[in-house]
């Protein structure tokens, strides 16, 4: 072998290694960031599927209508329903299809929003000013 050649086989081994460094953490980090997608898309839709076994389970609570909103039992499952629809607007409402699952929710529960009782302060300051978009009427419980 010509000492030319000898001389090239490692700054050439050294390239190929550094490009196959960049694939490797390139790969590692796509990787990650999937996984992390993947996984809050499925803790979005184990809060949805529980939100919806709950609903199951009080059919009269889901569908309450305006005289209901006042009711101590609607009051608790519509907070519960609210504390879903805050989680999934957090973990994935910016995407259209989770957008109108937490609209969904919140829509359920005008009247609840509308009635006085809904303790503002236990929710995130965005997530109500989200609410207020929504229903215009809120009113906050007083302190």
């Amino acid at each position: 072998m010509s000492p030319e050649l000898l001389q090239i086989i490692p700054v050439f081994t050294t390239v190929t290694m550094a490009f196959a460094t960049v694939a490797a953490l390139a790969w590692g980090i796509w990787t990650y960031r999937r996984n992390g997608e993947i996984q809050t898309q499925l803790i979005a839709l184990q809060t949805l599927q529980h939100y919806l076994d709950l609903a199951v389970a009080h059919p009269d609570l889901a569908s309450a209508g305006e005289q209901q909103a006042r009711d101590a039992r609607y009051a608790w499952f519509a907070a519960h329903a609210l504390v879903t629809a805050q989680t999934l607007w957090q973990l994935v409402g910016r995407q259209p299809q989770w957008q109108r699952s937490v609209d969904a929710i919140v829509r359920q529960h005008h009247a609840y929003l509308r009635s006085g009782l809904f303790v503002c302060e236990d929710f995130s300051p965005a997530f109500v000013a989200h609410l207020r978009a929504s229903v215009p009427e809120l009113k906050c419980a007083s302190p």
